[in-house]
């Protein structure tokens, strides 16, 4: 049965990390996640900012939420050279250094795919000696190579300035049950989430619940301010990732915290929030009772949580984050493990809030 489920949340967050979905960009995605969830939810819509509500409702009268940020990291088209090169705009915290050299691809508004790829001076044109390998380039000193040899046969393929761009995105299967690729922040917040919803069709439980799929939460956390308002819950869970420090080379403060495949984390204090103690003491006594394996971490960046738990008059919330190694880097990897394990918590908190 374990292995069953692990499957289908494979199969689940497969397909939704090669769904494209750059902040502010997020149809194709939001229309993938509605097409798997409408059928096991009482109500499922759409706000004025692209964020995804399903409903669920419940016998009684609390009332509960689950976030997850649907959005990834990505580039806009920003410019076009005379010689038909694309000048571009990140679109959230990417960094600079794993930019060059990189395969990706750009949807154009009428439906159309644009291979592409950074391009990078090679190293026998290094004029400078290493001293000129070992750079940096800032991302607005680089360019896309879509192919053209002019301005005019950019705009002939239907390329716009503001059309989005992603990485190209291939996932590998390492030991372990341990699955990288670009996108697994958060497209495995999105397949917990999923498999949650799916695994609860044709049941009606104690609280009311709303399950929403925020956009731009990469470019500030700007759809789940408006849905956080909006919805109003009595708690909320963030669904989302946090960095895993399990490995050679990070910062000795965050070294040996948490890692991967060891079970969800509750993020206690991270750059822009502090949780509400009362729900992780709530959990942190759930998943002991339930013997669900649970870690516990201080972080940096930050989550939905952040924006939720602002807004209106404050909403008690608590981020439950798949511990991930390499966040915003093209090979982020994640454990199918924790997927499962997250979602035995999460149907545990529903079995248990009332």
């Amino acid at each position: 049965m374990e292995n069953d489920k692990l499957l289908e949340i494979d199969k689940l967050l497969e397909e939704l990390i090669m769904v494209p979905g750059v902040s502010g960009y997020e149809d194709p995605i939001r229309k993938k996640i509605k097409e798997l969830i409408e059928d096991c939810l009482d109500q499922v819509e759409v706000d004025a900012l692209g964020n995804l509500i399903g409903l669920k409702e419940g016998r009684g009268k609390t009332h509960i939420a689950f976030f997850a940020h649907m959005d990834e990291l990505g580039l806009v088209a920003a410019n076009v050279t005379a010689d038909g090169f694309l000048r571009f705009k990140k679109m959230g915290g990417l960094d600079d250094r794993i930019l060059p050299s990189r395969q990706v691809k750009l949807f154009t508004s009428q439906g159309a795919e644009i291979p592409g790829v950074v391009a990078w001076v090679p190293p026998h044109m290094a004029l400078d000696g290493q001293k000129n390998l070992d750079k940096v380039v800032p991302w607005h000193d680089l360019i896309i190579d879509i192919g053209a040899r002019n301005a005019e046969e950019v705009r002939a393929m239907g390329v716009k300035i503001g059309d989005p761009i992603v990485f190209v995105k291939h996932i590998s299967r390492l030991a372990n049950n341990i699955l990288a690729s670009r996108g697994m922040d958060n497209r495995a917040g999105c397949a917990t989430l999923v498999a949650l919803i799916r695994s609860m069709k044709g049941m009606q439980p104690e609280p009311r619940i709303n399950f929403i799929f925020t956009t731009q939460e990469e470019y500030g956390l700007r759809g789940a301010a408006v849905s956080g308002y909006q919805i109003n819950p009595d708690a909320a869970f963030i669904i989302d990732t946090a960095s895993a420090p399990d490995f050679p080379g990070v910062p000795e403060i965050y070294k040996g915290q948490f890692q991967i495949g060891k079970g969800p984390l509750l993020r206690l204090v991270d750059s822009r929030m502090i949780t509400h103690q009362g729900l992780r003491s709530f959990v942190e006594r759930l998943a002991i009772e339930k013997n669900i394996p649970l870690q516990l971490g201080v972080v940096g960046g930050s989550t939905d949580a952040a924006a939720v738990q602002m807004a209106g008059g404050g909403i008690p919330t608590l981020p439950i984050c798949i511990p991930c190694r390499y966040t915003h880097a093209t090979v982020e990897a994640v454990s199918l493990d924790d997927l499962q394990t997250t979602v035995n918590l999460l149907r545990e908190i529903i079995e248990r809030y009332s």
